[in-house]
């Protein structure tokens, strides 16, 4: 008996066409759960004739009806009526709109990182006859419906199958041509077929399984092999949070080699006044400095508590309503992330209350939240910008780590987060990600703010201030993050350093990068060392 819920009707778009428009997509309740099944992606609109509109639609009505054991992702593309681009698969490295066509990357990347057992690529012909193509397909003799085999052609199923180019490894496939009044019919017999047998997971699967089956400390060690050995000048958080998180990972990992030592000389300049002086001109430069509370804790020297506390007494002093030198005057998010991080550690080392009212004042003063609990970038930027909502959490959850839990304003503090976690769940993919644009899914699935909430999901539940109904987003969050996180340090799609930007579209063209990434690094130790603590404290 399949149920309602199991239908394939759950939005998850593949990404943004050149127009801007989203390319939809679709899948069920029992692709991204974490039972064994077949799992299989079907998509057309990439070649073939399109006479008839209906032709997806037609094809894929109630194949979820099918089996309990199969779980679909699944998109019309419908880029083959805009013209006749050449798409070229594996895609070249570039980012999403460096390519000539974007549609190529948001498309193998839709695919590749869920990692489907199989691809069905459906193909509209004018021909009254039906051909089913195998391609990769090592055991297809077993199914009778294949028609032939077909391993060299320049196809998106031939560039999968290889496991050539961006991709965790090979996906087969099958192509289906055949005129729309056929094919839901054999559509539907494939499916039932496949459902029949044990499910046989792709290269690529098998190593996001791998993956994603790795601990918290395991993932914490693979990254602080990487990340968080550099401190360029000008100073910037992208680099220290991940000194902060080798850090961490040593106090909770005695495996791992005690780095206090070399940290300390990498960081020592910044004692020298003329050295501290080049480098707290921002929000970013003093957030750079966030380790300066694990290094005074571990060395027990107190220049690290002198420094944090320079640190601090650089934010100006204000009355209320007014955005504190040198956070912007429009209030950003990465500001709110910047301030909490800096003038919550002076507080804990110095009990100085006026540290935690300053950074209160500005998160209660700023006013960007929107009624669905989403974070505008700015006053004057309306964009729900992914990573701006990943500051925003991670600014609420360090100012309820340092503020005393019997602050007057904590009240007000945790509410405006709980709503704020909550709208963003409301607006987590399927795949547990979250979108570049919050609001405009199929923009392409950030890493930063995927590790940014998931730290501030993990953190709230070990410290009692989230209950336990934030836990299945988390367990999604972290599942995803540990998919884009290679062994050796390379991620999947960290969004570029981006300022406050005029239009939309500007968002959508911020390039994502991938492989190695400071900024990413950063983020994603400090959320698997936050998972390996809670992972403990369980």
């Amino acid at each position: 008996m399949v149920n309602q819920d199991d239908e394939l009707n759950i939005p998850y778009n593949v990404g943004v066409a050149k127009s801007e428009t989203p390319i939809t997509g679709f899948t069920d309740s029992r692709y991204h759960s974490s039972v064994t099944i077949h799992r299989v992606a079907i998509i057309t609109g990439l070649s073939g004739v399109r006479l008839n509109e209906s032709f997806f639609s037609n094809a894929t009505r109630n194949i979820d009806k099918i089996s309990t054991n199969i779980g679909f992702i699944a998109s019309d593309t419908k880029l083959n009526n805009i013209g006749n681009p050449v798409y070229v698969f594996p895609p070249a490295p570039k980012s999403f709109h460096e390519l000539e066509n974007p549609e190529e990357l948001y498309i193998w990347r839709w695919i590749t990182l869920d990692a489907p057992d199989l691809v069905i690529e459906l193909v509209e012909t004018t021909k009254n006859e039906t051909c089913v193509q195998s391609i990769g397909l090592p055991e297809a003799d077993k199914f009778q419906f294949i028609d032939s085999s077909c391993e060299e052609d320049n196809s998106l199923l031939a560039a999968l199958a290889s496991g050539l180019g961006p991709t965790p490894g090979s996906i087969p496939g099958i192509r289906i041509t055949t005129q729309n009044d056929n094919a839901n019919e054999i559509l539907k017999q494939i499916i039932e077929k496949i459902s029949r047998t044990k499910p046989t997971p792709s290269e690529a699967s098998l190593q996001l399984q791998n993956q994603n089956r790795r601990n918290a400390k395991e993932v914490s060690n693979k990254l602080a092999q990487v990340y968080g050995f550099k401190l360029d000048q000008p100073i910037n958080y992208v680099q220290g949070v991940a000194i902060s998180g080798r850090l961490r990972l040593r106090a909770i990992d005695n495996d791992y080699p005690d780095p206090v030592g070399d940290i300390t000389t990498l960081v020592d300049f910044l004692t020298k006044d003329e050295e501290f002086d080049k480098n707290n001109n921002s929000g970013p430069n003093l957030a750079a400095m966030c380790w300066t509370e694990e290094l005074y804790e571990s060395s027990n020297d107190t220049k690290w508590k002198e420094l944090l506390i320079k640190a601090a007494n650089t934010y100006e002093k204000v009355p209320k309503g007014i955005s504190p030198k040198p956070c912007h005057p429009d209030f950003g998010c990465e500001d709110m992330f910047f301030i909490s991080a800096i003038l919550g550690r002076a507080f804990k080392v110095t009990d100085d209350i006026s540290y935690v009212n300053a950074f209160v004042d500005f998160l209660l003063e700023a006013e960007v939240q929107q009624d669905d609990g989403l974070f505008w970038h700015s006053r004057t930027t309306p964009y729900f910008w992914g990573r701006g909502n990943g500051f925003s959490a991670l600014a609420y959850s360090e100012a309820l780590t340092y503020m005393p839990n019997n602050y007057p304003r904590r009240k007000q503090i945790l509410d405006i987060h709980t709503r704020h976690l909550a709208g963003m769940i409301n607006n987590q993919l399927p795949n547990g990600t979250w979108s570049q644009l919050i609001d405009l899914p199929g923009t392409y699935q950030e890493l930063s703010v995927t590790c940014m909430v998931g730290y501030a999901l993990a953190r709230g539940i070990r410290k009692g201030w989230l209950d336990n109904s934030f836990m299945p987003a988390l367990e999604k969050t972290w599942s995803a993050a540990k998919k884009r996180i290679s062994d050796n340090g390379d991620l999947v799609d960290v969004c570029s350093g981006t300022g406050f930007q005029q239009k939309r579209s500007d968002y959508i063209y911020r390039k994502a990068e991938y492989g190695y990434d400071d900024r990413g690094g950063s983020m994603a130790i400090w959320f698997s060392t936050e998972m390996a603590l809670l992972e403990g404290h369980n």
